[in-house]
């Protein structure tokens, strides 16, 4: 391991008593995270509402970057609570405005919000996990206005390619659930041609629980008017006008109340940590690991049903009565989910190929155990 690699596992404590692979579920926040939740709580602790200006600013700041990391402006980012707040928010602009593509692989808050509005959904048939774009061209009738779709599939790790997608979907929204690719993979909502995008703080971007993004295409905030408002969605909220609607043109519009300082923070701090590695390394970092679990479980045996030609950071291989092995390697601190037909893999860029020699090692002495 390059001494690169070895400082930044300094920064992830947990290294030192588990072998953590799951961040398809949530991941661990690295110390320069945990120290923005720290200092927020005792400028709270000694000023208390005193800071609001100064959190403004800084709110302000973290939707930036924010907009910076995934290549947007930051009148089209808007901070939520998690990816299914933000998913309802555009479902409630776009269920009546047309039919809704999206597939049978989905996790529920892609599919969930629709539903709820009766959107008329239209399912593509997954293929073992994968989204193939051949069958999607086949989907894209008239009808459909919509094509709601996961950046990466959580129980294959199946990664579409959204850059033809977007090519593909010739005047129609495209909505991208971006919860299991960003932090991962780069991102870049103008080369997708994405018109909106949801996503939460507490997996790949390794943020903690309790804050989320919603991108919302300049365009569009000019077309849609929100379905709710609140104080803090005006234009001139210190005015504290109970009888005038005067909302603000841009995302910040979707935020109604009291701002979430603390887990926006969080984020800022995440975002810059992950900035000053660089997302390029991040990356081909965490592809590299993704490719090593690919070849040294087919080699130990195991059917891989993650696509290698669309690899993301999550490795999905067939394993029976995948919820009992994971919580024996649980109990042995080795961290992955069963997911989809078994059990899944999730390295970030702090792993090592050893520790998913150590895990595939303890599986095989499950196996062996039993025989």
């Amino acid at each position: 391991m390059s001494s690169f690699w070895q400082k930044i596992r300094s920064d992830f404590p947990i290294t030192k008593r588990t072998v953590y692979l799951d961040h398809a579920s949530a991941g661990p926040v690295p110390r320069p995270v945990a120290e923005a939740y720290q200092r927020y709580a005792q400028t709270h602790l000694e000023r208390a509402d005193a800071s609001w200006p100064e959190w403004v600013v800084q709110r302000e700041q973290v939707r930036r970057q924010a907009a910076a990391f995934i290549n947007a402006k930051p009148e089209e980012i808007a901070f939520t609570t998690s990816t299914s707040h933000g998913m309802n928010l555009i479902a409630e602009l776009l269920a009546g405005e047309g039919k809704v593509l999206t597939n049978t692989a989905e996790f529920p808050s892609t599919t969930l919000p629709w539903l709820w509005r009766k959107a008329d959904l239209v399912w593509q048939k997954d293929e073992d996990g994968r989204v193939l774009l051949e069958g999607l061209k086949k989907k894209l009738t008239p009808g459909v206005r919509t094509v709601a779709a996961s950046w990466v599939q959580y129980a294959s790790g199946y990664r579409q390619d959204l850059e033809t997608l977007g090519r593909l979907k010739k005047g129609r929204y495209l909505v991208v659930n971006a919860t299991q690719g960003l932090g991962a993979l780069q991102a870049d909502v103008e080369k997708w041609q994405a018109d909106f995008l949801c996503t939460n703080s507490y997996k790949w971007l390794m943020a903690g629980y309790g804050c989320g993004l919603l991108y919302v295409r300049e365009k569009w905030l000019k077309k849609f008017k929100p379905q709710g408002a609140g104080w803090r969605s005006m234009q001139h909220p210190e005015r504290m006008d109970n009888r005038k609607l005067d909302l603000r043109s841009d995302a910040g519009r979707y935020e109604w109340g009291c701002p979430g300082f603390p887990v926006i923070f969080a984020l800022g701090a995440a975002l810059k940590y992950l900035k000053d590695i660089g997302m390029e390394r991040i990356e081909k970092r965490v592809l590299e690991l993704s490719a090593f679990a690919q070849e040294r479980l087919s080699a130990a045996g195991f059917e891989v049903i993650s696509a290698p030609e669309a690899r993301s950071a999550i490795t999905v291989f067939r394993y029976p009565n995948a919820q009992r092995a994971a919580k024996k390697l649980l109990a042995r601190g080795i961290y992955v989910s069963a997911r989809g037909p078994g059990l899944r893999v999730a390295p970030h860029f702090y792993n090592t190929f050893e520790e998913i020699d150590v895990f595939i090692q303890k599986l095989l002495g499950f196996q062996r155990a039993r025989e």
